[in-house]
Parts: structure tokens; C-alpha cells; sequence
């Protein structure tokens, strides 16, 4: 997760036709926002010590939702998933509207939940639930969203968000592996099986599709 100095914001309630969406520069209002800009220059010179004292330079009162993102970010860059779910919590409490926060929130989550902290599933679909309402547009989005509802026991509706996110780049391996785990869940092994060989013509030797792929073959009594 890189520091985004780009936000959008909603002009209404959630999936409001009109709405900004993902992605919409925001005007620079302040010295936080240079403070920003100067944080994701560095980043992206790869100097993430130097991005991280940018960041802690700015005081107290200049630190936005933006601000906080940025620094949810590079914790999350650095294995620091408490760290980053605390200030991602911190940027969604000060712009609620902003998919991209909610967004990333939920994948921090999410984290914590392939760690073996079931405990943070519900929260974690609660909060891609709402960045998808807020015009979140990235297949990433949806495949979170996919996983989170698999987690939570709901397979078509996984199955669902994973479709989107085949829809949005229809070579984004996590949406695609995510559409077979739903579809496997649903005993739709055939349709499962061709997912799988989607995934491995765009990556071949992926392992867990690798995995996969022998399970599903098993179950259709073909191994």
C-alpha cells in the first residue's frame, strides 16, 4: 500500500449517481498536504525512512485523515498490522466517506484474519461493505470483499464480488481465485476447475491454484 495524496469524497449518500469516485485529485488545502506530497516524493525514491520523518513532522493539528492513511500505509509496508489498523481506524473516523480508507481498513483487517484472528472478519466485511457503497472501483476492493464474504459463510455473495472484480480486469488473479474458492464452497467444481485454468494460463505454477486445481480434480473423482 503506497501514501496516496489523491482522496475522493462523496457528494451524497453512499453509491449516489453524481458522487465523486476513487481516484479524484483533492485540491491541496494546507501545509499538511505538502507535507503529503513530500512523503509520497520520497516514497517512491524509495527513501521510506525519509517518507516516514516527512510524515511525523507534521504537528498534531495538521494531521488529517489523509495524514493518517499515509502513515496506516507504511505500516502495513512494514508488517505492523495493529499499528496500521489503529491509524487506518484514525482516517476513516476523520473523512468517513472515503472509500480508499475504508477500503484499505478492511484489508488490514483482513490481515489480521489470514493471521488466525478470526475476531476482526466481521468488522473487516463491514468496512469493504462500505467502501464498495462509497464507489471504491479497484478489483482489489472486490476481492477483499469476496474473501471477507467467504469468511463470513456467504458464498454466492462471494462469488458476486469476485465476479466484479473479473468484470473491472479480467486478469486480476486474486479476484479469479477467489471466484473458484466461492465456487468451490458452492459444489460447482466444473465451473471451479475452469477458473483455476484461467489462473494458471495467466500464472502458471501458482500454488494455491496449483493446490486447487488437484483438490477440485479429486472431488470430480479425475485425480
Amino acid at each position: 500500500m503506497a501514501i496516496d495524496t489523491e482522496r475522493s469524497r462523496s457528494g451524497g449518500t453512499p453509491g449516489e449517481p453524481g458522487s465523486k469516485r476513487s481516484g479524484e485529485l483533492a485540491e491541496a488545502e494546507g501545509p499538511g498536504d505538502r507535507v503529503l506530497a513530500e512523503a509520497r516524493k520520497l516514497e517512491q525514491a524509495g527513501d521510506l525512512p525519509g517518507a516516514l520523518k516527512a510524515l511525523e513532522s507534521a504537528p498534531e493539528q495538521e494531521r488529517t485523515g489523509a495524514w493518517y492513511y499515509a502513515r496506516g500505509a507504511m505500516a502495513v509496508r512494514a508488517g505492523k498490522l495493529d499499528e496500521a489498523v489503529a491509524l487506518l481506524e484514525l482516517a476513516v473516523q476523520r473523512e468517513p466517506e472515503i472509500a480508499e480508507y475504508r477500503s484499505n481498513l478492511g484489508a488490514a483487517l483482513l490481515e489480521k484474519v489470514k493471521a488466525g484472528d478470526a475476531s476482526h472478519g466481521g468488522r473487516a466485511l463491514e468496512e469493504l461493505e462500505l467502501a464498495v457503497q462509497w464507489g471504491a472501483t479497484l478489483p482489489e476492493v472486490y476481492a477483499n470483499l469476496s474473501f471477507a464474504r467467504l469468511v463470513a459463510g456467504n458464498p454466492s455473495g462471494a462469488l458476486a464480488a469476485a465476479d466484479v472484480g473479473v468484470r473491472l480486469d479480467e486478469k486480476h488473479v486474486p479476484s479469479l481465485y477467489n471466484r473458484a474458492a466461492a465456487l468451490s464452497a458452492m459444489k460447482q467444481y466444473p465451473d471451479c476447475l475452469d477458473t483455476l485454468d484461467t489462473i494458471l494460463e495467466l500464472s502458471p505454477g501458482f500454488p494455491p491454484a496449483v493446490q486447487s486445481k488437484a483438490n477440485t480434480l479429486a472431488k470430480l473423482g479425475k485425480a
